[in-house]
């Protein structure tokens, strides 16, 4: 081993011994009193980090966009089927969620684990072709069970249903989870790892990569849904063989794609042959399965979670996940409520087009606010208008005529009234609830920048959003009467303002010291004080 890695060791070891709330990152932009900071200073500090090319940006987003679109069509596609296949029925594609989810809480850790462990782009490689493999799979059972199983599926999966029916369904929820672990290894390799290692330190180059890639999310999450509807529009079985058709063709250029960024950044080589060697020496590598190596696992799972309950982000996963815990959300569940409701198809679609958009714009403001005021404040005001937006929907359901009940018993005038509430609540809630994601996701990958296991930490916070995402069936499930719908919501709003004052007083008041500038609130007060003078004297 050279000089220069063994003092990164012994460097990353007395990181290690250091203080439990102490920070790994050692290269990041000042950010605990970020308001403290000179605008020069910043500039000084984000001039002198290397930036990342267009060109790159783009070859990482090409990847990101078709992995992305891989998963957001399936995730779509699925639950529709499911409908279309027992229509009596809407346990099939609960349980589907609900299975997805759980894997998603039990082995996030392990996922990021083996990322730590594992070549950058062996992992990458591997993870792309379990999702097509397990897409390609799922379609073709569903596929199979519309082509020659379809009136059987109708009598539904109970004890007079069919016993190829509720083994090929079984599979396919096996393959929905091997997709959503794949995917959780995409984001944690490529969003959490890649894009930190790439930005070198530049808070402006991370900042610029991470608001690309959850531009695609986004715009996937909008275009998706719609071409699968328009496929089938001509049947199931047609739209199925060309999703099939896509995944097939698109496993090729992600292979390529992914291979071009990989050799466009050798610091993802060097960075990588360093923590190797820290993991190397910590963990022995083992690949026999056996009792002790899973007992060896759940105490590296304990160790894990241990350590990222002392880091001084954990607060700031705590807040995001309880953002997951709602049902204002255009998911399956709000959806079949306004359908309840009695809202049109075009209406329906229009108003989660225009929440996507609202999106998209928050990806637009975040940069210019972390650039003008710091992460740390840019998050306090994108988590906080959140919750101020909100307040207008939660009224929505209370205000007469009340929406819980039937659209006969409303007037139009007060239908009228609780859309605009609804809808346009929810639309406005949109750009704060993604600044804030952005905004959390940047200070999680400078804190960790230097952790020799931060692809483990980062992935225990998709374990936490998850688990908030199987919260939310819970409520759903024991308050499944669409007229309940409004408890719900109470309980959504009451989880954005729990994650609002954890962010605030847990971490935004340790690092920066307060929670308002009441000196600036006080000068504020006296300018207006001496304008009233003036004015009115």
């Amino acid at each position: 081993m050279s000089t220069t890695e063994m003092i990164n060791v012994e460097l990353t070891a007395a990181q290690q011994q250091g203080e439990p709330g102490q920070s790994y990152a050692l290269h990041e932009l000042p950010t605990g009193k970020d308001d403290d900071v000179p605008p020069v200073q910043v500039e000084e500090l984000e001039s002198a980090a290397p930036t990342v090319s267009f060109s790159s940006i783009l070859l990482l987003s090409a990847s990101h966009l078709s992995s992305s679109w891989s998963d957001r069509t399936l995730e779509f596609a699925v639950p529709l089927y499911l409908i279309s296949l027992f229509p009596s029925t809407l346990f099939p594609s609960s349980f589907f969620g609900f299975l997805t989810t759980g894997s998603a809480i039990l082995l996030s850790n392990a996922i990021g684990s083996w990322v730590d462990r594992t070549p950058r782009l062996r992992a990458v490689r591997t993870f792309i072709l379990a999702q097509k493999l397990s897409n390609l799979v799922a379609y073709a059972l569903l596929l199979v069970l519309f082509e020659k199983l379809q009136s059987q599926a109708s009598r539904g999966l109970g004890a007079g249903g069919d016993a190829g029916v509720r083994a090929l369904f079984v599979f396919v929820c096996l393959l929905g989870c091997v997709l959503r672990l794949a995917t959780v290894g995409i984001n944690v390799a490529i969003e959490r790892d890649w894009v930190t290692t790439i930005s070198s330190g530049s808070p402006a180059s991370l900042t610029r990569l991470n608001a690309f890639l959850r531009r695609i999310d986004l715009l996937c999450k909008l275009l998706a849904p719609l071409f699968v509807s328009f496929l089938t529009l001509q049947s199931n079985s047609v739209s199925i063989m060309v999703l099939m058709g896509i995944s097939f063709v698109t496993m090729f250029f992600e292979f390529v794609w992914i291979q071009t960024v990989h050799n466009e950044f050798p610091a993802l080589v060097s960075e990588q042959a360093k923590r190797l060697a820290i993991q190397a020496q910590a963990t022995p590598p083992s690949t026999r399965w056996s009792i002790s190596a899973l007992r060896r696992a759940l105490k590296q799972l304990l160790i894990d979670w241990k350590d990222f309950q002392r880091t001084p982000v954990f607060p700031t996963a705590v807040s995001i996940s309880l953002l997951y815990m709602t049902t204002l959300a255009f998911d399956s569940t709000f959806l079949s409520y306004v359908v309840w409701r009695g809202y049109s198809n075009p209406l329906i679609a229009g108003m989660r087009g225009l929440c996507v958009v609202m999106g998209l714009l928050g990806t637009v403001i975040q940069p210019l606010l972390t650039r003008w005021i710091g992460p740390v404040r840019a998050g306090s005001w994108s988590i906080w208008s959140e919750f101020l937006t909100l307040i207008p929907v939660l009224l929505s359901f209370f205000l007469p005529p009340s929406l819980s009940t039937s659209p006969s018993s409303s007037s139009s005038a007060g239908n009228v009234w609780n859309s605009a509430l609804l809808f346009g609540g929810m639309a406005l809630s949109r750009p704060g609830l993604w600044a804030f994601d952005l905004s959390q996701l940047q200070i999680l990958q400078d804190k960790l920048r230097d952790h020799p296991r931060r692809n483990a930490l980062t992935a225990l916070q998709f374990s936490m959003q998850s688990v908030g995402d199987l919260a939310k069936y819970v409520l759903v499930m024991v308050l499944s009467s669409p007229t309940e719908f409004r408890w719900t919501a109470i309980v959504s709003v009451a989880c954005v303002l729990a994650g609002c004052l954890v962010w605030s007083f847990a971490y935004a008041r340790k690092e920066r010291g307060h929670l308002l500038h009441l000196s600036h609130i006080a000068h504020m007060l006296k300018s207006a004080l001496r304008v009233i003078r003036v004015t009115h004297f």
